[in-house]
């Protein structure tokens, strides 16, 4: 080990020279412990060698004392004694990309279970805090039974209404075409993750729509079809009537999910796998149901219809209805035949509508303003709803410049909170420095971020089985934490929630621009006094920074210079003085890395500014000359960081919502400001809140541009909306083509809008936020009903073709395609209802059950007497024979 030790000399020509005298100490070869530092020699006293260990204290500890981490356990812990922190060192594992997170998971876990019993010492105990292995493994593994459960639904509905042939013959091309979807998702890469398994979910109530549409045909033309005709020419007579309108149907729904590949931003890969798990399902669906569904058919179902044949002969009971036709003709028929009742039925259908639609806009509306709880009968806005995963973390902000002792007390007075919750299992505390890395930490930037003024706690709580909402929880901790924010005022303390989606800087997130910087940092201290008054707003900071103090040390050069002393000597005393100097490393035998030799004094005995003064430095003579003597010392306070955000400087307002939206505390905070003079005379204008992104007009101006969730919001929804246009546009001119008139397919897609009287009130019932998932379902409907409108007005053209009259055709074809579309909207309806009550796509699940609900009830109602006033007005116009 060397130890070197420098002085500097002035020559004659005022250059500084090094006059380095080395010292070497010899260490034995045996030597390979840092505790035989201690016998090194450093000196001599009255003829006795003065040993190390006579002057300091020599230890292991960490290279910086202003970063530790600590574990507590909480109540949920069984055997563990509640909000006890102790030292712990966190170990933070990844996979690579494409591996499978459970079996990597796995085996980390069996490694780490071995090392403990075998390789740490006693005393060192490892606990598990974050498995996403797990928690993978769970979600699959929970949506592997709902998809079980789902199919199991759809064969009891089949097996009631049709029979148990029947019901069997439609699940077997489930699984067929998940193997077919599966196939085509492994060769272009997909993974089974939560999102792609949704999309099979999703797809569910799709894919056996078209083999419902096929064997209830069969069904009905086995009891009441042709009975002079062979089975098997039956089964090709019932499959291919029913072929052009499936087929339409088909393609329609695949054009309603196609755009939504085209959704940019982040939220595009979250959503990818429906455009593509979907359209594929649509297809192969399609292919099995004409396929193996009347073949199956043929093969179990053969000596039963010869049964039902023989037993009555089709002409006998051809025109016989059934308990459900019977029933539809008694709600269809008066509407037909009276004007009155038709257009009282109208009128009772677009107040429903409207309704429906002033459920999400009463808010925007409301004489009390935007700003509070959503209204009794309201429907929340959002882009996507709390995720409900077993932690959340809490953030410590003191200001600038405070000890980590202080951060300390703060953290540990919210730990006590924390250990008084039943909920919570352990939390971990980063003191100096954020936790471990996620993915919406790095979005808010926790890689750069460190400091004595700063600690994180990740909390982690209870499986999901055994407790409410991550949100609730998180709600309770927050109260509770009341009396801690009292306590320290000072200390800005922040509750974050695992973000479901794509991850924001911060939820409601206010950009400053303008021509004077300083200007800017004034603006925002004003207007975080307006995001205190928003309801639900918690986190409410700024990227400016509070005003910390600071010493700068300034050399007297020509006093040094006339002392013998250099500046550098000044500035390397100082910096070894506070902040310890490094010896050089130490290599023992049995550590896997170089251990670092540190000198450093006492925090007591560097902690105050007198004891720079009170510092002696050797001049080039080999004097001392007191520090206070060349030195000015004068009280500043740190720099502020300046940011800018595409070469305009730049100040951030944040803040972040709890049990409220962003959207409308980002639209009454652009109310307040919009146009506003602050009491600092700076005139603000508002910008960023329409479907293209806005840029700064920060040359004469101060501007606030709005990001954060809302900005995310607009930009999903912008690609949804346009998604969805393009998709009707598709749709419309597929019609077009298909039935050779512009009119016609106007009154199929009639029922796109009455699925809105269903998903809102949906969304009411279950206290659930319309958010981007919400809207995929009504984009998704949208494809859904024109099917069961293409199927009533083709069965409508087709009795008219035979010969019958207006009014029979519409009667008669309603009649007889009510209990297919029954069937396929039930099976969408339970298909979707196991995604209730997951917080990304439970959204999607009540848009799907409350929209195919309302829109199948008034679409076999709407639409054949939409067709029938049609009609009947083309028929006066033009008479026949005229």
């Amino acid at each position: 080990i060397n130890l070197l030790k420098a002085s500097n000399v002035v020559m004659p020509g005022g250059d500084l020279v090094s006059n380095n005298r080395q010292y070497a100490l010899r260490v034995n070869a045996s030597f390979s412990g840092i505790g035989q530092l201690g016998d090194v020699i450093v000196g001599q006293a009255n003829h006795k060698p003065v040993f190390l260990k006579d002057v300091a204290t020599i230890k292991m500890g960490p290279l910086s004392d202003t970063q530790y981490a600590t574990l507590a356990f909480g109540p949920a812990t069984p055997g563990a004694r509640a909000g006890d922190p102790q030292q712990a060192v966190t170990l933070a594992i990844g996979k690579r990309s494409g591996a499978n997170a459970v079996t990597v998971a796995n085996g980390v876990l069996d490694k780490l279970h071995q090392l403990e019993r075998e390789a740490l010492p006693q005393g060192v105990h490892v606990t598990v805090t974050r498995d996403y292995g797990s928690r993978a493994d769970d979600a699959v593994n929970t949506l592997m039974e709902h998809l079980a459960i789902a199919i199991a639904v759809v064969a009891f509905i089949l097996l009631f209404f049709l029979g148990w042939r029947e019901a069997v013959i439609v699940t077997l091309t489930v699984p067929l075409t998940l193997f077919a979807v599966l196939g085509v998702g492994w060769m272009v890469g997909q993974t089974i993750n939560r999102i792609s398994l949704f999309a099979l979910i999703l797809s569910l109530g799709l894919l056996v729509d078209a083999a419902i549409v096929v064997i209830e045909n069969i069904h009905r033309h086995l009891h009441h079809g042709e009975g002079n005709k062979d089975f098997g020419t039956l089964l090709v007579n019932a499959t291919n009537e029913i072929g052009n309108p499936t087929n339409i149907a088909t393609i329609a729904v695949i054009l309603a999910f196609i755009p939504m590949a085209f959704v940019s931003g982040m939220m595009g890969p979250f959503m990818r796998p429906i455009p593509i798990n979907v359209p594929v399902a649509m297809v192969a669906s399609l292919v099995l149901a004409y396929i193996v569904v009347p073949w199956t058919a043929y093969r179990w179902l053969k000596g039963k219809a010869l049964k039902a044949l023989a037993a009555k002969p089709a002409l006998e009971h051809s025109h016989n209805k059934d308990w459900l036709q019977r029933g539809y003709l008694a709600v269809v028929r008066p509407l037909l035949e009276g004007p009155r009742k038709r257009g009282v039925f109208f009128l009772v259908v677009i107040v429903l509508l409207l309704l429906s639609m002033l459920m999400p806009v009463w808010q925007f509306i409301r004489p009390s303003g935007m700003n509070g709880p959503v209204s009794a009968l309201g429907v929340n806005l959002q882009m996507l709803p709390d995720g409900n995963v077993n932690t959340f973390m809490l953030e410590i902000d003191t200001p600038a410049g405070t000890a980590l002792d202080e951060t300390n007390r703060v953290a540990l007075a919210v730990g006590k909170v924390l250990a008084r919750d039943r909920y919570v299992t352990n939390y971990e505390t980063y003191l100096g420095r954020t936790g471990p890395l996620s993915f919406a930490g790095m979005v808010r930037g926790d890689a750069m971020r460190e400091g004595s003024n700063l600690a994180q706690i990740v909390v982690n709580i209870v499986s999901r089985h055994e407790r409410p909402h991550t949100s609730v929880v998180a709600t309770g901790v927050w109260d509770a934490l009341k009396p801690v924010r009292e306590a320290f005022p000072h200390a800005r303390i922040k509750l974050y929630l695992t973000p479901p989606g794509p991850p924001v800087r911060s939820q409601v997130l206010a950009e400053l621009y303008g021509p004077d910087y300083q200007k800017l940092r004034d603006s925002a201290e004003l207007i975080k006094a307006d995001f205190g008054k928003i309801y639900g707003m918690i986190n409410i900071d700024d990227s400016v920074t509070a005003t910390a103090p600071e010493y700068l040390i300034r050399v007297d050069q020509h006093k040094a210079m006339l002392a013998g002393v250099a500046p550098a000597q000044v500035a390397k005393l100082v910096h070894d003085y506070v902040a310890g100097a490094d010896l050089g490393t130490l290599r023992e035998q049995q550590a896997p890395e170089p251990v670092n030799i540190v000198l450093r004094l006492k925090r007591a005995d560097r902690a105050w500014i007198q004891q720079i003064q009170d510092l002696s430095i050797t001049n080039s003579q080999g004097k001392q000359v007191s520090l206070a003597g060349i030195v000015r010392i004068e009280p500043s306070s740190v720099a502020k960081p300046i940011m800018t955000r595409d070469q305009h400087p730049v100040v951030y307002v944040m803040g972040d919502m709890l049990n409220a939206s962003p959207v409308y505390a980002t639209l009454t905070l652009n109310q307040m400001l919009d146009n506003a003079t602050l009491p600092n005379g700076v005139h603000l204008t508002t910008a960023n809140l329409g479907f293209v992104n806005a840029q700064p007009n920060d040359v004469t101006n101060y501007q606030v541009l709005w990001g954060g969730d809302m900005r995310l919001t607009l930009d999903v929804f912008r690609d949804l909306g346009a998604a969805f246009i393009v998709a009707l546009v598709f749709i419309y001119l597929l019609l077009v083509a298909y039935y050779q008139s512009f009119m016609l397919p106007l009154i199929v897609m009639g029922a796109i809008p009455l699925t809105l009287v269903g998903i809102f009130p949906g969304h009411w019932l279950f206290h659930m936020p319309f958010n981007a998932t919400s809207m995929i379902g009504f984009i998704a409907l949208a494809g859904i009903v024109v099917r069961n409108s293409l199927l009533l007005i083709d069965f409508i053209l087709d009795y008219r073709r035979q010969g019958y009259t207006l009014e029979e055709s519409v009667l008669e074809a309603g009649a007889v395609r009510f209990r297919p579309i029954l069937l396929t909207a039930l099976a969408i309806m339970f298909g979707s209802a196991v995604m209730v009550s997951d917080p990304v796509f439970g959204g999607l699940a009540v848009s799907l059950i409350f929209g195919t609900f309302a829109s199948t009830m008034l679409t076999l109602v709407v639409i054949p007497m939409l067709y029938f006033l049609w009609q009947r007005r083309e028929e006066r116009r033009h008479p026949a024979g005229a």
